[in-house]
């Protein structure tokens, strides 16, 4: 491509172009990939607090990280119309110093209603699941010293107790015997 050809890809004013949008097929692809990483935790999904944003138009939102990118999966509402859309963008994150990240989205996509709900299904499935372990995991390191002293006692009230006392027998002494 030459240097004139890649001039013409930007507006007469230099300003950067908005990012490129996919097609429904690419959204398929993407979709299905995203939701078969999901789904064999080879990819976690972070769902983002939406008590943070307005919630008039943000419904849902699903971060991926892929490294020096993310992929952002989200439910919106237009609103003037208060539409359902769905999209997926793709950023490229610069880690500029220490904490501090810039964000570039790359591209996006529109997903269907239903491309979003089986994305959400796995990424919500995941999220319960960890959530789940992590806290079996709290749990389970809580109860560790309840646990052995439970079996310390077990182990104590088990073994038989030393007295000096004698055992009854059901001997009768030969006095009382009757022949």
């Amino acid at each position: 491509m030459s240097d004139q050809s890649v001039s013409s890809v930007q507006n007469d004013n230099s300003a950067p172009l908005p990012p490129p949008v996919g097609d429904p097929e690419k959204a398929s692809y993407y979709t299905d990939k995203l939701t078969e990483l999901v789904s064999t935790d080879k990819l976690t999904v972070m769902r983002t607090d939406l008590a943070k944003f307005d919630p008039t138009s943000l419904q849902d939102h699903y971060r991926l990280d892929l490294n020096d990118y993310e992929v952002e999966i989200s439910h919106n509402k237009q609103p003037d119309s208060g539409k359902d859309f769905y999209v997926m963008l793709f950023n490229n994150l610069k880690h500029i110093s220490n904490g501090c990240t810039e964000k570039a989205i790359l591209a996006y996509i529109h997903i269907s209603g239903d491309q979003f709900a089986k994305f959400k299904t796995v990424a919500d499935d995941q999220i319960d699941r960890k959530r789940k372990e992590a806290e079996e995991k709290r749990f389970k390191e809580a109860m560790a010293p309840i646990d052995q002293a439970l079996e310390q006692l077990n182990t104590t009230n088990s073994q038989p107790a030393a007295d000096n006392t004698q055992a009854p027998t059901n001997h009768i002494p030969p006095v009382f015997a009757q022949s």
